[in-house]
């Protein structure tokens, strides 16, 4: 099986998680990058753009997702929402036949569910199957350590049998 992580990270801290589980899983990371990424006046432009379900304007992706058996999205929560740049990832990417694992991070300490349900009604819309969802807390201004990430994703990719081996 081919693994695909693909994630937008902004401060850092969904990165350190896309690598933790690519190491786990002898998975292809590909980061996602905006054309412009936002700025203090600009996050917050980001935030309401989140809010309303705007795109992230993204650069060009140089992987192909056919080549891919399972799928690994990542983003932080922006707002109470997903990220402008997840938003666009959903939109570009083709899920048909997909297994699709969602992840995310965000500074507030309750479950994300609304933000998860919303990518996984975008990614069945598209074909995929999205197997499970998973987050973990983080803060803002710091980015979280291997330390403090490698048991919690560990017990989720070993909670779906996704050890490379």
């Amino acid at each position: 099986m081919k693994n695909l992580i693909v994630f937008y990270s902004l401060t850092g801290n969904t990165e350190a998680v896309a690598k933790e589980i690519s190491k786990l899983i002898d998975g292809d990371l590909r980061k996602i990058e905006l054309v412009s990424e936002p700025k203090s006046a600009g996050f917050a432009w980001a935030a309401i753009g989140s809010l309303i379900g705007l795109n992230g304007k993204i650069k060009k992706s140089d992987f192909s997702a056919s080549e891919y058996d399972n799928m690994f999205i990542g983003g932080q929560v922006w707002a109470g929402h997903s990220s402008t740049p997840v938003n666009a990832i959903l939109s570009s990417l083709d899920f048909k036949n997909k297994n699709v694992y969602v992840f995310l991070t965000q500074a507030d300490d309750k479950e994300p569910g609304a933000v998860f349900k919303s990518i996984v009604s975008r990614v069945e819309k598209k074909g995929g199957n999205v197997i499970d969802t998973f987050y973990i807390q983080t803060q803002m201004k710091s980015v979280i350590t291997s330390e403090q990430l490698k048991q919690p994703v560990l017990d989720w990719i070993n909670k779906n049998n996704l050890i490379s081996g």
